[in-house]
């Protein structure tokens, strides 16, 4: 691992990472200090579990999102399009590291306790947690250190850990999800960490469904590169009927849409609403607070450009967006090439009044939405997202016989969870206070069978595009993923006068380049940033 990233995580051990343990003894300020000279005796289990949890809070990259998932995604307008994204490229690699060596301290003392096995459930629902964070990283950035990183505590020869290929590291981390799935168990003789659970709060049946649901994922994901290993994880799991999100609780939403809660966070009243605060920070500043609700979204919300709203459709609309100053709903061209000046989230805890930013052209963010961070989850796979898998899965027979009744059915749910769960949401946050009123049974049926969303499986093409097209919507606070289903499909809409390029990857840290340069130099052949993004990750075509 590069020298700088290692001294951060030597001092970041309890400043970041070790959320909630009380102080150690040693002195952290000597951050060149080897790990394996740091007091770990004080490090306790829950501590080092919630601290994996809760750095979950610096995985929602606003400035990544808006300079460049939300342009490449054709998902949001805003006046510059694509901005300076490399300066943000490695900010995803510094936070996932320390987070690999919490999770290695944490086996670590796992293994020193009198009773190893008692601590399983919390060593399989850590594997759970990692694996999350390395598929991303997979997903971002391709080939990483990854056996080798964050073992400085074993000497020097790991300061600089060898790349590991792509495809080994999913493989590996897809049977980690998989022991963890099969092996998590309501035994009472296991140890319970209480609170500092604050991910599932020791919901052992939703721990394995979200384990599952991330094997699905990337079983699809790695369909067309790794066809036996994938067909083998979509068969295990839909005729075994292993435990997958459905029918999710209005008041455990949590239990099927997986992700950061912070509601739920033990000791979220402290550091990590300061932290999660930088949220609403953030989409105050000017680049942020510029995104506008995009014509492309538009035109798979909305029949027409009334700007009264009257033939919005999709029920999502009106939760994901708001009017602009005139109180009309405007969309921003795509491409940003009419300007808006106005500064929707400047402003106490409600949006501003109508008529009082002129300058303000175009329907943006929902207010709350950007100011909500006591409620607000940073999701990471939600049940919405298991539909649209399974109805893919069935309308092309992946590992399974084709279906496309079945194909159907899954779609339907797909979109009934997308819009159970955002107006769910909205009712049960406190941020919240203009609620909008869901939708009835009419306005459901009425979305569900808008021409523009109607399912039809005799038709494969039209078909796939629907699932890719309403994927693509519900991962519309999901950017990352957003970003997977545009490069995994091809099939999501795009403005047609608008092309951002193709963006295929992040590129590595210069750091990366500076301080473990001759395992970076294997990867990339000395590639510019510029050149490394064109370069396709696994599973791309």
């Amino acid at each position: 691992m590069m020298k700088n990233i290692q001294r951060s995580i030597y001092s970041m051990l309890i400043g970041a990472a070790l959320v909630g343990m009380g102080s150690c003894t040693k002195d952290f300020e000597e951050i060149n200090k080897p790990y394996k000279q740091a007091d770990e005796q004080t490090a306790s289990i829950p501590g080092l579990f919630n601290g994996l949890v809760s750095s979950l809070g610096k995985y929602g990259d606003d400035a990544l999102n808006v300079s460049l998932l939300y342009p490449i995604t054709n998902q949001q307008a805003r006046q510059n399009t694509v901005a300076p994204y490399i300066n943000y490229s490695g900010t995803f690699w510094s936070q996932y590291y320390p987070d690999l060596l919490t999770y290695k301290a944490l086996l670590k003392k796992i293994a020193e306790q009198p009773s190893p096995k008692a601590f399983d459930n919390v060593r399989h629902m850590a594997t759970v947690l990692l694996a999350s964070k390395t598929l991303r990283m997979l997903d971002y950035y391709g080939d990483i250190p990854y056996s080798q990183a964050s073992n400085a505590r074993d000497g020097a020869g790991y300061y600089r850990p060898a790349y590991d290929a792509q495809q080994d590291v999913y493989k590996s981390v897809l049977q980690g999800l998989k022991n963890a799935a099969d092996s998590i168990t309501s035994d009472p003789s296991q140890t319970s960490i209480g609170a500092s659970e604050s991910y599932l709060k020791n919901d052992f049946n939703a721990w394995r469904k979200f384990a599952n649901a991330l094997r699905l994922r990337y079983a699809v994901r790695l369909y067309n590169k790794e066809n036996a290993l994938s067909s083998a994880i979509i068969k295990e799991i839909l005729e075994g009927n292993k435990p997958l999100p459905a029918n999710q609780s209005v008041t455990a939403l949590q239990n099927d849409n997986f992700g950061l809660w912070p509601n739920l966070i033990a000791g979220a009243s402290g550091a990590i609403l300061e932290r999660l605060s930088s949220k609403w920070d953030s989409y105050r500043e000017l680049s942020i607070s510029n995104i506008r609700m995009s014509s492309n979204v538009w035109k798979q919300m909305s029949s027409s450009d009334d700007p009264s709203g009257k033939d919005i459709y999709d029920p999502r609309c009106v939760v994901f967006f708001m009017t602009n100053n005139a109180d009309k709903w405007v969309p921003q061209p795509q491409d940003g090439s009419v300007a808006d000046g106005g500064r929707p989230f400047d402003n106490g805890t409600e949006r501003k009044a109508i008529g009082s930013d002129p300058q303000n052209k175009f329907a943006t963010f929902n207010y709350f939405i950007a100011y909500d961070r006591l409620y607000y989850p940073i999701l990471v796979i939600t049940e919405a997202d298991v539909h649209f898998l399974k109805a893919e899965i069935y309308q092309r027979g992946m590992g399974v016989a084709k279906n496309t009744t079945l194909a159907k059915t899954e779609y339907e749910a797909g979109l009934k969870a997308s819009v159970d769960f955002w107006y769910a949401y909205t009712q049960q946050s406190q941020i919240w206070l203009q609620k909008p009123p869901a939708p009835d049974a009419t306005k459901m049926n009425a979305f569900i069978n808008h021409p523009a969303v109607a399912y039809n499986g005799a038709n494969d093409a039209d078909a796939l595009k629907k699932i890719a097209t309403q994927a693509w919507l519900a991962t519309m606070f999901q950017p990352a993923e957003a970003w997977a289903i545009v490069r995994r499909t091809g099939l999501t809409p795009k403005d047609p006068l608008y092309n951002p390029g193709s963006i295929n990857k992040l590129p590595y840290p210069d750091d990366e380049n500076v301080n473990n340069h001759e395992n970076w130099n294997k990867v990339t052949k000395g590639a510019t940033p510029a050149e490394q993004v064109a370069t396709k990750v696994y599973w791309m075509q």
